[in-house]
């Protein structure tokens, strides 16, 4: 008789085994995507900042002007691709729209409010970053 509860137990442990190497496996695949969920975040909000660095680089008004012919967001939004890894063996796609708007103009100063989104769709749930800064301009 003691070999079957020899067997109980064994089965018993096996299957307490069983649950517990689930349960770690599940651990660890949360904090993964946890990590890659944060990394494509990240990276969303680099590409807006990198958007935002280059207005603050604008120098003529009529740039953020939607009405003017010389609108830097005139062809938005855009794609963009960006490499990262190793060799470059892994890519993120995007979509980057800007607008801009006049919020104050006094006869010596106007205020422009620009605002950057960014969408990442290659992770789930996806990524959207929005940005705005405010960009003045005296004469």
């Amino acid at each position: 008789m003691s070999s079957y509860a020899e067997l109980t137990y064994l089965i018993g442990a096996m299957v307490i085994f069983g649950f517990l190497s689930l349960n770690t496996a599940r651990s660890f695949n949360s904090g993964r995507q946890a990590i890659y969920q944060a990394e494509a975040e990240y990276r969303a909000i680099a590409v807006a900042q990198d958007e935002l660095d280059k207005v603050q680089w604008i120098y003529d008004s009529d740039e953020l002007d939607p009405n003017s012919g010389d609108y830097v967001y005139a062809n938005y939004p855009i794609n963009e691709v960006h490499n990262y890894g190793d060799s470059d063996q892994y890519n993120s796609t995007f979509i980057i729209n800007g607008t801009s708007e006049l919020i104050e103009d006094t006869g010596s100063m106007k205020k422009y409010q620009v605002t950057v989104s960014v969408l990442n769709q290659n992770v789930t749930p996806e990524v959207f970053i929005t940005l705005e800064y405010v960009k003045s301009y005296t004469y």
